[in-house]
């Protein structure tokens, strides 16, 4: 990823990913790990299912690997939800048919549907009462921007010049 760009360039495109969109920014190499160093929330439910170790085993990464492959041999965006129901959008960077690695963003539920309180519980072994009252901070979003998010990530990354 590096070598597209540098590290403050995919840091900063977390931060636009953030700021405009308001997502959970992730810029990840081919391995699925990410290196720019930036931690943002957009809602405090994904900040507490992140701070227990079983939520980001449970929720995050079984999302993230899922979506990511399927991003990866589709060589497309991939809107989807995971298990607590908020999107997740992965657009795969791929040059000269390799894949490089993922940018994205996840934290919020889609207008017509609901987070999966009771699921977040078992997952994380907090009172679904607390669950639920973090659920009700996680912001809408509409099938439509999260489309234009998608859109937006593959200029950014077809934008990119190559090596």
């Amino acid at each position: 990823m590096t070598d597209l760009l540098s590290k403050d360039q995919w840091n900063d495109l977390e931060k636009t990913i953030h700021n405009d969109w308001g997502f959970n920014a992730s810029a990840y190499d081919a391995k699925g790990m990410t290196f720019t160093g930036f931690k943002n929330f957009v809602n405090p439910l994904c900040s507490e299912i992140k701070s227990h170790p079983e939520g980001i085993q449970a929720i995050c990464s079984v999302a993230h690997q899922h979506m990511a492959q399927l991003a990866r041999t589709t060589e497309k965006s991939v809107i989807e939800q995971c298990d607590a129901g908020m999107f997740k959008i992965c657009t795969p960077i791929i040059v000269d048919g390799e894949f490089i690695g993922i940018v994205g963003g996840c934290g919020r539920v889609p207008e017509d549907s609901e987070i999966e309180t009771f699921t977040v519980h078992k997952a994380i072994n907090v009172p679904l009462d607390k669950v639920e009252t973090l659920a009700k901070d996680v912001p809408t979003i509409s099938n439509k921007k999260a489309q234009d998010l998608a859109t937006f990530l593959e200029k950014f990354v077809a934008d990119i010049p190559r090596p």
